[in-house]
């Protein structure tokens, strides 16, 4: 399951843009931590130490490359370094490799205990505490440039990024050391080889930074809910059957209501008339049109609109469009009569079309 879960993540991302360095990155993070989990699973499948070993070759070149991509990313991440010279950074990887392959690295010796597999960290090895010197140093040079970033990045989005990626780093390290390493030194402990499996927690707090933040440019329609609600126009976003999908947050702030969904109804005293006028509209946008918002419980306010369609690329009608903005005073005809904004509402429900009964419901008031 985290060998699924880890090459869809790593396959979508470079899916989504090929073209970026860091999705490409990410892209072989993901192939690294696969690879560690593919040879796991086929180690725990060896009927002997000599095919466990075997497996454990094989997984090599995930955990022995995955410090490095990680800290190559990282400074394409936080724009640190960008220069070629960052290939260097995989040196001590390949010498790694290759001292896993012709002999091993990290553990000494594998056997049987019960239904699982024992591994003994080869604690006699020169190698293998430079491997740990290695990574750990990969780690922490990573963690740093992620907490500066943090400090001076102006953007909040950026920010809570680099934060889930520092969180996933810190976690993920610290049980890739406490399982196969420190465990057995402290404590009356046993390594099994689970280390490859703490790599969901990496995938999962990604994953979260993908939803959450759009990391590595996932999920841009969300620019469009952000460019919406820093607008100061009231805006209405229906499909082609007049249900609407999205309102910004200036329209929420002034309807003060609290609700998941809304209907022409639930924001316009005249959502007949509105309608009409969507049924109506061709090509062309209706402006200055003079409407009545339920504000709150018995209360409206009066808004200037605009309505229009939009199509999609076979030209079809496929929603609408409504803007609206408070009108700043009223007309000076209605200044010189003297009529009021409840009285000037009753005017458009009439103009509406509606009848003594449709307005006495939709203000709710008698019809007396």
């Amino acid at each position: 399951m985290a060998l699924a879960l880890t090459l869809v993540e790593g396959f979508f991302i470079i899916f989504r843009d090929y073209k970026s360095v860091n999705n490409r990155l990410f892209l072989l993070i993901c192939l690294s931590i696969s690879l560690w989990l593919f040879g796991g699973a086929f180690g725990y499948s060896a009927h002997t130490a000599e095919e466990g070993f075997f497996w454990l070759k094989v997984s090599s070149p995930g955990y022995i490359f995955l410090h490095a991509f990680v800290l190559h990313f990282t400074l394409r991440h936080t724009g640190f370094f960008k220069t070629n010279w960052l290939y260097l950074l995989y040196l001590p990887s390949f010498y790694f490799l290759y001292v896993s392959l012709s002999d091993h690295l990290v553990f000494s010796d594998i056997y049987r205990s019960g239904e699982y597999w024992v591994m003994v960290p080869d604690y006699n090895n020169m190698s293998f505490y430079l491997l740990i010197t290695n990574y750990l140093g990969y780690y922490i040079v990573s963690l740093v440039l992620l907490y500066i970033h943090m400090k001076n990045t102006g953007s909040i989005r950026i920010r809570k990024q680099s934060r889930l990626i520092f969180i996933a780093i810190v976690i993920t390290i610290t049980g890739f050391n406490i399982e196969p390493f420190l465990a057995p030194i402290f404590f009356d402990y046993l390594t099994y080889g689970q280390a490859p499996l703490y790599s969901i927690i990496w995938i999962s707090l990604i994953w979260y930074a993908m939803i959450r933040y759009r990391f590595l440019g996932v999920y841009e329609r969300f620019l469009l809910h952000d460019v919406l609600d820093s607008l100061y126009e009231m805006v209405i976003i229906s499909d082609g059957n007049k249900r609407i999908f999205k309102i910004n947050r200036a329209l929420r702030e002034k309807l003060e209501t609290r609700q998941n969904s809304y209907s022409l109804e639930d924001i316009f005293v005249e959502y007949d008339f509105v309608r009409r006028l969507l049924d109506s509209i061709e090509d062309r946008t209706l402006w200055g049109i003079t409407l009545n918002l339920r504000v709150s419980e018995g209360k409206t306010s009066l808004v200037e609109a605009a309505l229009s369609i939009f199509k999609d690329r076979f030209g079809d009608t496929v929603g609408f469009l409504i803007t609206a903005r408070k009108m700043r005073a009223r007309y000076s005809l209605l200044e010189k009569s003297n009529i009021t904004d409840r009285e000037y509402q009753l005017i458009q429900l009439v103009l509406a079309g509606n009848s003594n009964r449709d307005i006495a419901a939709s203000l709710d008031i008698t019809l007396r």
